[in-house]
């Protein structure tokens, strides 16, 4: 939906719904989680429809974080007039919430779905499309560089793993 109003850019939200699930995969979600993280990935960022002038690229990431739990929230509140997609309109909503939000350490309320979406979005908004190994490598050494506050770094972790390997398979 949001590709199509050219509010993100092509294949987007794909992307992030394949990275999440290959992640929630490899973190032991079960099929029941990774079905809803694939609904939540698919639908992260429909907020942005309501917005009168798209962000440019799509990139949520580009604004401030409260801008992006605006936007979030917004995609959340549409989701749950469905009222069978609370699990994943719940996801969509936390997605902009940092890991660490002060001195206190990590949110043990944010779901894991959302940090994987987090994650994958932010690694899609730096590479898109890209199959350039140095672009994916310096979108991985900035999340990295953001994992001790804004993102989860063993979430990060699996996702080093997953481009890796796909490093490893591109000549």
């Amino acid at each position: 939906m949001t590709e199509v109003g050219g509010y993100t850019e092509t294949g987007h939200a794909s992307r992030v719904a394949e990275l999440s699930v290959g992640i929630g995969r490899e973190m032991g979600m079960s099929e029941r989680e990774l079905d809803d993280l694939r609904y939540a990935a698919l639908m992260h960022d429909i907020g942005q429809l309501s917005l009168q002038e798209p962000i440019a690229g799509g990139a949520t990431t580009l604004v401030s974080v409260e801008e992006q739990q605006r936007i979030a929230g917004l995609g959340a509140a549409v989701i749950r007039q469905t009222a069978l997609l609370t699990r994943v309109a719940d996801m969509v909503e936390r997605q902009a919430d940092w890991v660490r939000s002060g001195p206190g350490g990590a949110d043990d309320t944010l779901p894991l779905g959302s940090r994987i979406i987090a994650v994958c979005n932010a690694y899609d908004d730096r590479v898109g499309a890209s199959l350039e190994s140095d672009r994916r490598l310096r979108a991985l050494e900035d999340l990295r560089l953001s994992s001790s506050r804004v993102y989860d770094g063993r979430v990060v972790d699996v996702l080093s793993r997953i481009v890796g390997r796909s490093l490893a398979l591109v000549p």
